[in-house]
């Protein structure tokens, strides 16, 4: 079964209108239009800044207190996740598939890493001490490709 996100990104408008009722929440054209914005971010790690800012962009308003408070719901019933990359600033997108995020120390650039090992780690502790591991978000700081090539 796919998760729920996923119908937001793939199923339109009556798809993602149907994912918001199911996730408890009421499908307004706030909610619409910041889920809107957040799929067709292209895997970019939008701050809730970026998405007031492509609001603004388009045919409608909408305060930037507003998209706050979109987000947080959105966030709160797993429609969105936050994360954060190492700079301060909480960032949102759709995880339709769970992973972790490759951090460039010297330019920012952010990739999504699927990590197995974090899978592995969390079986072995759960089997040699009995902790059951939450949900564990992973930040991988380092070098990009370009960064990495360019400091030779």
């Amino acid at each position: 079964m796919s998760p729920p996100t996923a119908k937001v990104t793939r199923g339109g408008e009556a798809a993602t209108r149907e994912t918001v009722r199911a996730a408890g929440l009421r499908a307004t054209p706030q909610r619409l239009a910041v889920l809107a914005v957040v799929a067709s971010a292209g895997g970019a790690h939008l701050s809730a800044e970026d998405v007031w800012q492509r609001l603004r962009e388009g045919p409608g308003e909408m305060d930037r207190s507003t998209v706050y408070r979109v987000l947080s719901d959105l966030t709160d019933v797993g429609l969105l996740e936050q994360v954060r990359l190492g700079d301060g600033v909480a960032r949102f997108e759709i995880q339709e598939i769970a992973h972790h995020h490759a951090v460039c120390t010297r330019c920012g650039a952010t990739e999504d890493v699927s990590v197995e090992a974090v899978v592995a780690l969390a079986s072995r502790l759960n089997r040699e001490t009995g902790f059951v591991l939450g949900h564990h978000p992973l930040l991988l700081p380092g070098l990009c490709a370009s960064c990495g090539a360019a400091r030779g």
